[in-house]
């Protein structure tokens, strides 16, 4: 991996920390439960990756 693939991959995951910590923390204030919180934040997360994975390959095969 090259320096520009690895600071690229340290943006990623900087910013799906930032993503994550911020939906936990506004939604843990919004109903007040941490459980609820972490539920709807693992979930909503975990379907933005996979959407944003499956765009990727769409995207990587529409070029070909």
């Amino acid at each position: 991996m090259n320096y520009h693939h690895e600071e690229r991959l340290k943006k990623v995951l900087l910013w799906r920390l930032c993503s994550v910590s911020i939906t936990l923390i506004g939604t843990w204030f919004y109903t007040g439960s941490v459980k609820e919180a972490t539920f709807f934040t693992m979930i909503l997360h975990l379907t933005l990756i996979t959407a944003h994975y499956l765009f990727e390959r769409w995207w990587d095969g529409k070029e070909k």
